[in-house]
């Protein structure tokens, strides 16, 4: 009976171990290049479809990227200087707020466009 207490025991230490810690469990990376994705994706668009838009309406487009560009480096930051992980759990708000502002700018190019 002895013997199969510490079975458990260290099957439970063992599982324990391979469990993701909170830093990684916030898979802030993968956030990053989505959003950077996304803002590649509108930048590269713009580019195609040059002279098609006026002077403002490119201007309200790159407001809302430079927004996204924004929110992104705040995110890295948060990422790279960790306070524990409430840092890493702002970071993942900022990326997804930084992937929301790119899908916007590209939905408002995509309205400009028709």
């Amino acid at each position: 009976m002895n013997k199969m207490k510490w079975f458990f025991a260290a099957s439970a230490a063992a599982l324990m171990l391979q469990l993701p810690t909170g830093a990684q469990a916030f898979d802030c990376p993968n956030r990053f290049e989505a959003a950077q994705a996304a803002i590649d994706k509108v930048i590269g668009d713009m580019k195609n479809m040059e002279g098609k838009m006026t002077g403002e309406q490119h201007a309200l487009v790159h407001a809302l990227l430079d927004d996204a560009k924004q929110h992104l480096a705040g995110a890295k930051h948060n990422h790279e200087k960790p306070q524990g992980v409430y840092d890493h759990a702002r970071s993942v708000g900022k990326a997804g707020a930084a992937l929301s502002y790119a899908e916007a700018a590209d939905m408002l190019h995509q309205k400009y466009m028709m």
